[in-house]
């Protein structure tokens, strides 16, 4: 990892367009989508500008090189109401309050350093707890659910085949994970 990498949360909305293109990009080479000709992917558009979410980047030389965004539950609601809106409504009833991670998009030269991906998820956590999050949901494909299992303690509770729009295949095995935000950052801090 580079020296001069910095965290640190979005504060110039401005620079979204850097984001789509990043999240483009990262889908692309994932495979996921075919390229657009505009070259960006606006995820959840309805959750970007919204005082609920805060937008987390990683900037090399002044260059967003990763991202992730952390929503707390509200009146816009969360992205995974809309694939799991059921699942998401039973967990409101448990009454600790609900947020979510999403959005984690990283520059090529940076997707298998594990570093920035810690760095991003500790940092998304804490923004998320300062919030008052206690539960943090996920959405992943289903090839990424032993990751996070392992990096972060997450717990399945949902999953389904998913029929989405303008992606390669349109049928995406998606599963619903969920972690305690305190017991995961405790853990994190003891691993750092």
């Amino acid at each position: 990892m580079k020296k001069n990498l910095n965290f640190k949360e979005l504060s110039d909305l401005t620079r979204l367009p850097e984001i789509y293109s990043l999240t483009h990009d990262t889908f692309v080479e994932s495979g996921l989508i075919l390229p657009k000709e505009n070259g960006t992917l606006n995820l959840y558009p309805h959750l970007n500008e919204i005082e609920e979410t805060v937008v987390l980047i990683a900037e090399s030389n002044g260059k967003i090189i990763a991202t992730n965004s952390v929503t707390i539950d509200g009146e816009n609601g969360l992205h995974t109401d809309e694939y799991f809106k059921r699942e998401t409504d039973k967990l409101r009833k448990n009454g600790k309050k609900l947020g979510c991670s999403w959005r984690i998009a990283t520059e090529r030269n940076y997707r298998c350093n594990i570093r920035v991906i810690m760095n991003l998820i500790k940092r998304s956590l804490s923004i998320g707890e300062k919030m008052g999050m206690e539960t943090c949901l996920f959405i992943f494909e289903k090839r990424h659910e032993r990751i996070y299992k392992k990096l972060i303690g997450a717990e399945t509770i949902a999953e389904k085949v998913c029929d989405i729009e303008g992606f390669i295949e349109h049928k995406i095995h998606m599963v619903l994970m969920k972690a305690d935000v305190r017991s995961v950052k405790e853990s994190l801090l003891k691993t750092a």
